[in-house]
């Protein structure tokens, strides 16, 4: 008796195990496997687990986690789901993108993938994405940015790529990821107007407010068939000011000879900022001292509104603060700013 129920429960599952709906994919061949090749957008990355903050070669990124949405037709936005990779981990071994459990190309339908890094697992403290496999839509991303400049971190998110196929690939087999900064970045440098024979250093700079927490949104542009993404403030976010200082994230720099524009910005504590509008009370402040003679230091500050450099923070845009140092006691902001490179805007000097 028991062995006709083995035979019957045996054949039931045959069935369901063989039988599809055109909603699944068909199986692949083992020469199928879907490779990944990560390429960056701009020229550099800046990745956390490297030194925090500091911008490192493409061969440097460590991991990434995809999304990827199997679908009969066309990926649809309101009802597809990341069904076929849900948050997997990619991680760099050897010069080799590996994961598991390794997932091959069908042989009907159509993938799309969403990625991002570093990778955030479940838990993590400034990257959360809520998207589970059977959740409709992209890929549900937070981000908080550390109050500590020294553990924040830039994050990364990958270029869309829809209703691939295995055509798709390139000549090596691989599927090209291409990854865009989705933070902004703040670095700091300075001059002095001419050399001087006594000690000049800039002792702290002082930025805020920033919303600290925001949600990315993928937005589908009809018209250019191209999907882009954006932030917005969540209902918990809070303004955040940073500072950095001596030590603090600022290099110990004598600016007494340095007549050239010079990185006072420790490796790892660059600003890794949401993109945001700079509000009419949001500030910067920079300290500056001079020490004339052993008993004779003074410290002078400058004080400006921030929207007087900087409008708007952008995504991918690389923001330079240049303090211009006189041995008068003279202090001038200008900014320069680029996808990671540097168009320069004056305000009044400091008397």
């Amino acid at each position: 008796m028991k062995r006709k129920e083995y035979i019957l429960l045996s054949a039931a599952l045959l069935i369901a195990f063989t039988s599809c709906d055109k909603n699944d994919p068909e199986p692949a061949n083992d020469g199928d496997k879907i490779d990944f090749i990560a390429t960056p957008f701009h020229e550099s990355f800046i990745q956390t687990d490297q030194a925090r903050g500091s911008e490192t070669g493409n061969d440097d990124m460590l991991d990434f986690g995809v999304y990827a949405y199997y679908t009969a037709d066309a990926f649809i936005p309101g009802t597809s789901t990341p069904n076929f990779m849900c948050n997997t981990r990619v991680e760099k071994t050897s010069g080799t993108w590996t994961y598991e459990p390794l997932m091959f190309w069908p042989n009907n339908g159509k993938l799309s993938f969403f990625a991002y890094s570093p990778y955030a697992s479940q838990g993590d403290p400034y990257t959360s994405l809520s998207s589970t496999s059977s959740t409709a839509g992209y890929p549900q991303l937070t981000y908080t940015v550390p109050d500590n400049v020294i553990t924040q971190r830039d994050l990364l998110v990958s270029v869309p790529l829809l209703d691939q196929t295995k055509t798709s690939r390139n000549a090596d087999g691989k599927l090209p990821l291409k990854f865009r900064h989705a933070l902004s970045c703040i670095v700091f440098n300075a001059k002095m107007t001419d050399a001087c024979d006594f000690p000049v250093k800039v002792t702290s700079i002082t930025l805020g407010n920033f919303k600290n927490k925001a949600s990315l949104s993928y937005i589908y542009n009809s018209g250019s068939q191209e999907t882009t993404y954006s932030w917005a403030p969540t209902e918990d976010a809070t303004d955040k000011s940073y500072t950095l200082e001596i030590n603090s994230g600022l290099k110990d720099t004598d600016l007494k000879t340095i007549t050239e524009y010079t990185s006072i910005t420790t490796t790892n504590s660059r600003l890794m900022l949401l993109p945001q509008a700079i509000d009419d009370d949001d500030n910067i402040e920079v300290s500056v001292q001079y020490d004339r003679a052993e008993s004779q230091s003074e410290t002078r500050k400058i004080t400006v509104p921030l929207k007087n450099l900087i409008t708007t923070l952008e995504s991918g845009k690389r923001y330079s603060i240049n303090i211009l140092v006189s041995a008068l006691a003279e202090i001038t902001l200008t900014y320069k700013v680029a996808d990671w490179t540097e168009t320069s805007v004056d305000i009044p000097s400091f008397n």
